[in-house]
Parts: C-alpha cells; sequence; structure tokens
C-alpha cells in the first residue's frame, strides 16, 4: 500500500495536479476572453507550457536514472532556446508582431475595423491569432495575412473616426450653369437618408474633353452604409440632372460618307 501512495504521489499526482490547472486558467481565459488579445494569449500558452513542464521533470525526477532532471534541464535550457530561435525566426517574428499589435494602446486597429494594409484588399478584422491578422472582404474572401507584415506596413483604418465619406463624380456639359448643377449636386446627396454631417461642398474636379467633372463628398455614419449611398446619390444625380434641364455629355463618333 505504501508503495502505491509513493508511486502515485511521485508520478501520477504532478500530472492531476498540472490537469486540473489547466482547466482552471482555461475557465479563467477563456476563448472569448482571449479573442484578439495576442499577449494574453501568449501569457496563457507559456503558463501552460511550464506547469506541464514542471509536472513532467517532478515525475521525472523520481527516477534514480533521471534524479538530475532539473539540473540538466537548467543546463541544457540556454542552448535549446538559441536552437529553436534560429529555427523559427520568422514564426517568432509574426508571434512578437502579434503581441505588439495586441497589447499596445496605440495599436492601429481593433477586431470589426474596416482596414488595407498595403496592396491586400480591404476588409474587416476578424481575429489577431499567435501568427497572422485575419481580414474578411467584402467579397467573404479569408486573408490571413503573418503579423510581421502588418506590423511593417502602413495600414488605413476606414471606422476609427466618427463617419466615413467617399467621392462621387458626375460630368456636365460645356456650357451648363455651373451654380445651378453644383446646387442640384448638392441638394440630390444632402436629402440621401443616410447623408451625415454638415451640406456637402461640390468642387469643380476637372475640365475634360467632353466635358466639366463635378465632384462631391457622400458622408455617411456608418461605413457599411457608404457604398450603397454613394451608388444611390448618383442614380439621383443624374435623375434631377434630366429633370433639371443639365445634360450629361457623352462620347459620340460621328461617321462621314466620303465623296464616290
Amino acid at each position: 500500500m505504501k508503495e502505491f501512495v509513493d508511486i502515485f504521489l511521485k508520478y501520477v499526482l504532478p500530472f492531476i495536479v498540472a490537469y486540473f490547472l489547466n482547466l482552471v486558467l482555461n475557465k479563467v481565459l477563456s476563448k472569448e476572453l482571449l479573442r484578439g488579445k495576442i499577449h494574453l494569449i501568449f501569457l496563457k500558452g507559456l503558463i501552460l507550457a511550464f506547469i506541464w513542464a514542471v509536472a513532467a521533470l517532478t515525475a521525472l525526477s523520481g527516477i534514480p536514472a533521471f534524479s538530475k532532471t532539473w539540473e540538466t534541464a537548467v543546463a541544457s535550457s540556454g542552448i535549446a532556446a538559441v536552437v529553436l530561435g534560429l529555427a523559427a525566426q520568422s514564426t517568432l517574428a509574426n508571434v512578437f508582431s502579434g503581441i505588439a499589435l495586441s497589447a499596445s494602446h496605440s495599436r492601429p486597429f481593433d477586431i470589426g475595423d474596416r482596414i488595407k494594409i498595403d496592396a491586400y484588399e480591404p476588409g474587416f478584422v476578424e481575429d489577431i491569432t499567435l501568427r497572422h491578422t485575419v481580414i474578411k472582404t467584402y467579397q467573404n474572401e479569408i486573408i490571413y495575412i503573418p503579423n510581421s507584415i502588418v506590423g511593417s506596413n502602413t495600414i488605413v483604418n476606414y471606422t476609427q473616426e466618427e463617419s466615413f465619406s467617399y467621392p462621387i463624380r458626375v460630368s456636365v456639359a460645356y456650357g451648363t450653369d455651373m451654380d445651378k448643377a453644383m446646387e442640384v449636386m448638392a441638394t440630390a446627396i444632402e436629402s440621401h437618408p443616410k447623408h451625415y454631417g454638415p451640406r456637402p461642398t461640390v468642387l469643380c474636379k476637372s475640365c475634360d474633353d467632353s466635358g466639366v467633372t463635378l465632384q462631391a463628398l457622400v458622408e455617411t455614419k456608418d461605413f457599411k452604409d457608404n457604398p450603397k449611398a454613394c451608388s444611390e446619390c448618383l442614380v439621383e444625380v443624374m435623375k434631377r440632372f434630366k429633370e433639371a434641364g443639365i445634360e450629361i455629355p457623352y462620347n459620340k463618333l460621328v461617321l462621314l460618307k466620303g465623296e464616290e
């Protein structure tokens, strides 16, 4: 009986303790709490690895052949760290970049923000993991961008301001009453139900071959409303231009029949 108790205490109890500590840690630091918080995910992983390592080394130290397990582990830890560091440089770069993105109070984005990273398609941040940032585009494409790339490139965040605006452009024919055309365009945008902010300012963007291009910003409270609002405002501007007798120019091709 005594031998059984000794075996239990030396070889089984350390793993039972580690198992229950694992359960407690998973309950305290749940997946919902850790979502996007890489520094906590990394810390949790280190704690779990430490708990199981202590349990394994404690059990092995009870075996005579492994009586100096702790001394050996401590002596070889430096060499192991160097070898692992050289073998996993890119992985570690992604991990530490992810921790920096997650832990920083001045982080450039949060989960749910719409961002654009370098040449990648804009999308909404779905998650930040140890290795990559997960972006979901409007086409429901999931893009996994390594954290090292995210941390070293320019990031455009479209959702940190209280509103979002995007320009729409419409051309009018030369000879058009510009003040009237600008007034009609501004009124059409301002009357849209999703319009946010002050009355839009209409600018003369350029003088082109066939007409004058007018531009105005369509501003909405929520970015998700902006693409549809821009489309509806363009349609409304064309409709009101037609009612006001304002011509929208288009290229015409005239064929002249030569004399025989």
